[in-house]
């Protein structure tokens, strides 16, 4: 008996030890401390590997998420198999991956939850179930068509519901249909209701700290979504009702916050006031959100809405200039060859009946110079998602266009956004590169397509009228480069030249009294420095670059080029984008045997924003052709506005370390590389990626077109 006390103590501390390793944290000899080291000692070696082993794979992503894992396993292999532990650490994982630590810790404090919805697993309902009855259901509540997806999260990004496969939650099927139902149904209140109105986005993407704005204001949006819904469609909101809480303390979480955020509950409330409100709440402890509510992507609603946009409005202007075709006066046509003159065309206007964010389809009367227009159930449908994403049609999707002046090709119009596709389909041809998986600690080889696209041309006014707005600047510029041109440099001990080399001179008389001959390399004399450069400039095409960030980007090329013209330096303009590793994408703007002409001048000004920011592949490839060029001096300076980041886990400290091997590789080729962004919270990593001394950061992003001359000077004299 005694022995069987010793050996159970000694097992004690070998599994203190073990937890001590695995967590790095020292397990004090309380109560708290003790009580779980002796229930995981009670363990079978079984599951004491299957939980060192996890505990293992979840570090390498995060240390603290581990610790976590590690603090609830027992309870975790007290109430499921293996298979449901792994299926809730993977989920844990994969919220880590797409919301932070936060979200991730979120998953294994709601074991219990998770629990209830494993052991229900009898009761189940797929989406493959509902998904037809889901696709008809939300297309009567009303808004733009969306289609349902499945995923591992709850969400939407403004075109696809992304529910999960498998619904488990309750005893019964209908239950768990019914909660499909309620999913789809808060999903799409987040299109219909303003979640993500186009002013909401772009402020959202900009705080400072979003990955700490994200869960508080999709609480707050819970809020004004419920009470929303509870005036709108009332049989759903008491349907809904049915399903919020799990227990008491659930429902006063939620009671307290909506009682600390009143505002909300009204009918005039905004997603712009959620927002607003979320600085006030940085410090409360969010609830848990309830089983029909899902997470929110940003990122994801971003790129799909900035698509959007520039699509409807093509669209939208197309359908107006026929409309203004067809309302011309009898014998009013023009001729082929006389453009009509735009101020000659009427005006349209839009009114509506109702609340823009009721529930049904909008009243919209579409006018054109005061007289009612006609409209399809096709223009409809697209003016309302139009007003979708600005509860409003902005002014400049109105302007109708001359269709002798407009692509007959609806495509044509939309060139700019070939190459960046919103699904996840493979590129024709791509060139393979390898990726830093910096939690494996080795690349993954061949992980990332890339290809190549032409930038299509731009607005040719562009040009013209940035040469105007900076024609000052410009001027000082080029009298900078001018003077570059002239430097000299001071050679040392020559056989003859224009002065005496004084420490040369010491020296030489210092032989001849030591006997030995004196040298005749007295002489100092300057030569004109050459300049053998080939300069790559990578541009930040990803989507957060629209509006100033982009126009900033272009006046800087538009300045650069025109000054480098001076030079006669060799250089090469390229942009990057992409979505997820299958579709990194490379855009020409000029390649280094491309003269500075109007087709590139073109291109610069068609630069425009596509998807994200996968940075290690565009750095590969871009010095692989830098290593292509023939110079003695190669420089690779990139112009972003933030930091790495894509689709499938290719953010924080990933991107950043896949990011930094490829820099490290170029540096290996003898390519020096440097960073120009306006990302204020660079500092942070750029350090890490480009060393202390490699980037800038410009503080206002309409001082970039100032900054980005003088740089390459500095870099290149």
């Amino acid at each position: 008996m005694a022995e069987d006390g010793k050996q159970s103590f000694l097992n004690r501390v070998r599994v203190q030890k073990d937890l001590e390793k695995l967590t790095g944290i020292e397990i004090t000899n309380d109560a708290i401390g003790e009580e779980f080291v002796a229930e995981f000692a009670s363990l079978s070696h079984e599951q004491h590997e299957f939980v060192y082993h996890w505990a293992e794979v979840v570090a390498r992503s995060n240390d603290e998420l581990a610790r976590q894992f590690v603090s609830n396993s027992v309870r975790a292999l007290n109430h499921m198999d293996q298979f449901g532990v792994e299926q809730w650490v993977v989920r844990a994982m994969d919220a880590f991956d797409n919301r932070g630590l936060g979200a991730g810790i979120e998953i294994i404090e709601e074991l219990d939850h998770f629990v209830s919805d494993y052991d229900g697993r009898h009761t189940r309902c797929t989406i493959d179930e509902v998904t037809t009855f889901l696709q008809h259901y939300v297309k009567g509540l009303g808004g733009r068509e969306l289609s349902i997806m499945t995923d591992q999260e709850t969400y939407t990004d403004t075109e696809k519901l992304f529910l999960p496969e498998v619904v488990n939650s309750f005893e019964g099927s209908n239950e768990n249909e019914s909660a499909y139902k309620l999913m789809a149904v808060h999903l799409w209140a987040q299109t219909w209701f303003g979640t993500w109105r186009y002013q909401v986005v772009e402020r959202m993407i900009r705080h400072h700290d979003l990955d700490a704005v994200i869960p508080i204001f999709n609480r707050l949006e819970c809020i004004r979504l419920d009470a929303s819904i509870a005036r709108e469609l009332p049989g759903l909101a008491r349907e809904m009702s049915k399903y919020a809480y799990e227990d008491q303390a659930h429902a006063d979480s939620w009671e307290e916050l909506k009682a600390a955020a009143p505002s909300l509950l009204n009918a005039n409330a905004s997603a712009m006031d959620s927002l607003e409100l979320c600085l006030q709440f940085v410090e409360t402890k969010m609830p848990r959100l309830k089983r029909y509510q899902g997470g929110i992507r940003p990122y994801e609603v971003r790129e799909a809405l900035f698509a959007r946009i520039e699509r409807e409005k093509a669209a939208l202007q197309q359908a107006l200039s026929e409309i203004q075709n067809e309302m011309q006066p009898p014998g009013a046509e023009n001729d082929a060859d006389m453009p009509v003159d735009p101020k000659e065309l009427g005006e349209f206007s839009m009114s509506q009946d109702g609340d823009p964010e009721g529930a049904g389809e909008m009243d919209m009367q579409l006018s054109y110079d005061g007289d009612p227009v006609e409209m399809s159930q096709e223009l409809q449908d697209l003016i309302g998602s139009v007003m979708q994403d600005f509860g409003e049609v902005p002014e400049e999707h109105m302007e109708g266009i001359n269709p002798s002046m407009y692509p007959d090709d609806l495509e044509a119009a939309q060139g700019d956004l070939k190459g960046s596709n919103n699904d996840d389909s493979e590129l024709e041809n791509p060139i393979s590169y390898r990726e830093w998986d910096y939690t494996r600690q080795r690349y993954r080889e061949g992980f990332c397509k890339l290809s190549e696209f032409d930038v299509p041309d731009g607005d040719e006014s562009f040009v013209a009228e940035t040469l105007d707005k900076y024609r000052g600047l410009l001027k000082s510029i080029k009298r900078t480069f001018e003077a570059v041109l002239g430097e000299t440099k001071l050679q040392r001990r020559q056989a003859d030249g224009d002065d005496i080399d004084i420490d040369a001179l010491v020296e030489a008389y210092s032989d001849v009294v030591s006997g030995r001959e004196m040298s005749e390399h007295v002489y100092t004399k300057y030569r004109k420095l050459e300049r053998n450069i080939a300069v790559m400039f990578m541009v930040d095409m990803s989507g957060s670059t629209l509006g100033w960030v982009n126009d900033a980007e272009r006046e800087s090329l538009i300045l650069l080029c025109e000054a480098l013209q001076t030079l006669g330096d060799r250089y090469a303009i390229y942009g990057f984008s992409g979505r997820t590793n299958k579709r990194c994408e490379i855009y020409r703007v000029k390649t280094f045997d491309d003269r500075y002409d109007d087709a590139t001048k073109g291109r610069i000004s068609g630069i425009r924003p596509k998807s994200y920011t996968r940075m290690g592949v565009a750095i590969r490839h871009l010095g692989h052709l830098l290593n292509e060029t023939r110079a003695k001096t190669k420089i690779l300076i990139t112009l972003s506005d933030g930091r790495p980041e894509d689709y499938g886990g290719y953010k924080g400290r990933y991107g950043i370390e896949d990011t930094r091997h490829a820099l490290l590789e170029l540096r290996r080729d003898g390519i020096h590389s440097f960073c120009i962004t306006i990302d204020k919270e660079a500092q942070d990593y750029l350090p890490h990626m480009y060393g202390v001394a490699n980037y800038a950061v410009i503080d206002e992003v309409k001082k970039l077109p100032l900054k980005v001359a003088d740089i390459y000077r500095h870099l290149t004299t």
